[in-house]
Order: C-alpha cells, then structure tokens, then sequence
C-alpha cells in the first residue's frame, strides 16, 4: 500500500499521507499534530496520567504501578506514521511516568516514507528525530526500550486476529481507518475483545463518533461520552470500562 502514498501538508503544518484506493487520509488534514494531542494526549493519556496518580495517592494497584516505578499500559490501534506513539513518549518524558506501548499495523510504512514525516520538527526539540527513527525502527513483535521511560512492542499483524489478555491495558488509542473505509474493524465483536483487554476504570478514545460506532461501544459493554473535537470535527468519543 506504501508505494501508491500520497504525502500532504495539514492546515497546522504538520504531515499526512493520503491513500488513494482508499480515499482515506492518515490523519485529519485541519492538522495532524493538533488532531492526535487533542484526541489521544488530551482526552485520554492526561487523564489516564491523572487516574494514575490519584490511584498511588490512595495506595491501590489498580494500575499495575507501584508507587515506585508507576506504569501505564498503552495499546494503539493503527501504528501508521508514528505520530501517536511520538506524542505518547514526549508526554512520558514530560510527567516522569513509565509507558509500556502496544501497538498493532497490518501493513508497516516503508522507510522511504516515514522518514519523509516532518513531525519531529513539529515537536520543536532536534532530540525527537533519533526518537522517532527509533520508533520505526524497533523490532517486531518483540519489547523495544526506546527510553528509559518508554518501551514499545508493535504487533504486525490485522486487528481481527489480536486477542489481548485480561485487563492487559489502561488505555485504548484506537485509530483505524474510518468505518466506512473498514467497517469490519469498527464492530461489536472487536470492541468486546478490547472491553476484555482493558482494566476496570480504563479508558478507549476514538475520532470517530458515528452510530454504529456508539452502538457497538455500548453493546460491549462501555460508558461512551461525545467530547468536543479538534479544529475541523465537531466531536469525538471516549469510551470507558466502569470499575466493577
């Protein structure tokens, strides 16, 4: 799918890609970077952070942390460019919190591709370049420390196929391709493998908000909330798993 890649400037300056068989871009072309913080980082890894944090506060392990090395357990959907993983490290730098990421690609982007990917002088520090060229570059399917506070394990292999274990992950980034491009991803079924994956109090945070989407959240078993979106979409969603 690589080779027939279109790369394009988004309205905040930062990279996209543009699939033509799919009519499908990577990321919202109102801007990639804007797209991804307010999405992921803003709606569900600064809360989960703070979920954390109170959890250490009261002395549970609800989070598989101690208090002295406190973890979150992240699982993406969707590895694409990068970006989300990026944002995801940066902010471990930032709040000192130790990330363990998961992420799962059918179809990895060639080399020749993502090093075209200007998200590194997005982030306005030189550092991120060996950052990012570490996150494309990291093994397959096997833990990659990437730094101290951040180790990745991508997963190459379709969505219809990965079966997490139980109450595996704190936080669910889940960025497939739209469901009118891939419906199949978006259904029922998927969703009550990631509700089983998922802790008690653990949070799944999707752009899309479409009904069958809603739907499908709900009948697996999550609490599902609209927020307000990104420049260019009105709203998106977070799902969570209420505690038992």
């Amino acid at each position: 799918m690589s080779e027939n890649l279109v790369l394009i400037k988004t309205g905040d300056g930062s990279d996209t890609l543009f699939v033509p068989e799919l009519n499908e871009h990577y990321h919202s072309t109102f801007g990639a970077v804007q797209e991804s913080q307010h999405i992921f980082i803003g709606a569900g890894l600064r809360l989960m952070i703070d979920d954390l944090r109170l959890t250490i506060t009261n002395s549970t392990d609800r989070c598989h942390a101690s208090s002295d090395n406190p973890t979150l357990n992240i699982l993406e959907i969707g590895f694409g460019t990068g970006l989300n993983a990026l944002l995801t490290l940066m902010e471990s730098e930032k709040t000192g919190i130790n990330i363990h990421y998961t992420s799962i690609e059918a179809y990895p982007l060639e080399e020749n591709i993502w090093r075209k990917m200007n998200y590194p002088d997005m982030t306005g520090s030189s550092d991120k370049s060996l950052l990012f060229e570490k996150l494309h570059q990291a093994e397959w399917n096997k833990n990659v420390a990437i730094s101290p506070l951040f180790t990745l394990h991508k997963i190459h292999e379709v969505l219809e196929s990965f079966h997490p274990a139980a109450e595996q992950f704190n936080l669910i980034y889940f960025d497939a391709f739209g469901p009118g491009v891939q419906p199949w991803l978006w259904t029922e079924q998927i969703f009550n493998r990631l509700f089983h994956g998922i802790v008690p109090g653990g949070i799944l945070v999707t752009y899309s908000v479409k009904g069958l989407v809603v739907r499908a959240l709900k009948a697996a078993g999550f609490t599902v909330e609209k927020l307000s979106g990104p420049p260019g979409k009105r709203h998106i969603l977070r799902a969570r798993k209420q505690m038992k």
